[in-house]
This record gives C-alpha cells, structure tokens and sequence, in this order.
C-alpha cells in the first residue's frame, strides 16, 4: 500500500516537473521570471537599506535619550543642592538672630 502512494507522488512529481518544463519553454516566461528576480532583488537591496538606516536612527535616538537622562539627572542633582543651599542659609539667618538676640541681652 506505501508503494501504490509512493508511485501516486512520483507521478505527480513527473507531471508537475512536464508542466514547468512546458512553461519555461517559452521565451516570454522566461523574461518575466527574469524581470521578477531581477525586481526581487532591486527590492531587497532597498529593504536592507531602509532597515540599515533605521537601525542607524533608532542607534542615534537611543544615545540622545541617554544623554538626556543624564542631563535630567545632573539638573535633578543641581536642584537638590540649591534646596540643600537655602536650607543652610536659613539656618544661618536663624543662627545670625539668636546671636544678635543674645548680644542684646548682654547690653
């Protein structure tokens, strides 16, 4: 029973390759296979490129966000020392005016 199905492919094998031998046996279709790999090729070749170039971007993006991040980081750092700075003025003026107070009493 495997041997009836083996010989079944077989034929179809044999008739689908007649089929193509027939196809190609005209010179118009050949040209047109011709022309499609010639278009495929055209095609991949501007595929590569896009996708070259949008790795290139997305490569470029990246080390701009990181460059922000660090800019952000660098302000938020800023920041926190211009808060740690008005916190030791104050503490300064609170100090100045127990001083003076004290220099009051003293009088």
């Amino acid at each position: 029973m495997g041997e009836s199905m083996r010989m079944i492919d077989v034929e179809k094998l044999i008739s689908y390759s007649d089929d193509v031998v027939e196809v190609l046996k005209d010179k118009r279709d050949i040209n047109n296979l011709t022309q499609c790999f010639q278009h495929f090729n055209d095609l991949r070749s501007h595929c590569d490129a896009d996708s070259n170039e949008v790795h290139r971007l997305l490569r470029e993006y990246e080390e701009k966000i990181e460059a922000c991040k660090k800019k952000t980081e660098q302000a938020k750092l800023e920041a926190a020392d211009g808060a740690e700075m008005e916190y030791l003025q104050k503490e300064y003026q609170e100090e100045l005016e127990k001083e003076r107070g004290l220099e009051e009493e003293l009088r």
